[in-house]
């Protein structure tokens, strides 16, 4: 069982490994597209839960697919990387918190408009006012 500290450092290594495989090394140019937002892995380093996410949102199903075709070469990769006794599985899955904060903007977007205005219409002045 590895210590948090070096399950976190551990983490990092496979973050920055993942994001450099997918930038320059992947021949798909789709991969480029690809940001791995986080890396969590368990305490005896045998599963490692990638979370990630794309530009192009649309094509969620497709980039799941990217990546589960090229699991076992990223896999590889890490392993060699890391130098650990038995490469962890590789675990990708969709980050929706960036989905959840355009969501959260969009209604936030909607609602200040309307309270930023005082009652007869006018902006309230701000502090650089005063």
């Amino acid at each position: 069982m590895a210590n948090e500290r070096r399950r976190k450092q551990i983490a990092r290594r496979i973050q920055a490994k993942l994001a450099q495989l997918l930038l320059y090394e992947m021949k798909d140019p789709r991969s480029s597209f690809i940001t791995i937002t986080e890396v969590d892995i368990n305490a005896d380093l045998t599963v490692c839960k990638v979370y990630w996410s794309a530009l192009e949102r649309s094509a969620r199903a497709k980039t799941e697919a990217l990546l589960k075709h090229a699991h076992g070469f990223l896999r590889t990769e890490v392993a060699q990387d890391i130098q650990l006794r038995s490469a962890p599985q590789l675990v990708f899955i969709f980050d929706e918190r960036l989905e959840q904060a355009d969501r959260i903007e969009s209604i936030l977007r909607d609602v200040l408009p309307h309270e930023a205005t005082g009652p007869d219409g006018e902006t309230p002045p701000s502090d650089e006012d005063e």
